[in-house]
């Protein structure tokens, strides 16, 4: 495996907790209709496509060419722990 290559999936339960949450969040919001709700999850969902930006741009700074757009979906599906996983990668490769 290449540096180009690398990928670190997180954990599958993030996916159920964190874009569960999210999707939870949306259903009722749209089902309610309650500003609050609507509020957190547009929010939400603007912070995963940050932290997606984010990622693929850090993954393609770091070498990690052709792996970029699957960090870059996958911190868009869980958020953070896919942050987390990208620097812990990152850290690895750059240590040797």
């Amino acid at each position: 495996m290449t540096a180009d290559d690398i990928f670190v999936p997180v954990d599958r339960r993030w996916w159920l907790t964190n874009t569960g949450g999210i999707v939870v969040t949306g259903v009722l919001a749209a089902a309610t209709g309650r500003p609050a709700l609507q509020r957190l999850f547009h929010a939400a969902v603007a912070i995963h496509v940050g932290e997606a930006l984010y990622s693929y741009s850090a993954a393609r700074r770091a070498g990690f060419t052709t792996s970029a757009p699957r960090w870059a979906l996958q911190t868009l599906g869980v958020g953070f722990p896919s942050l987390i996983a990208l620097r812990a990668a990152r850290q690895a490769v750059s240590a040797g």
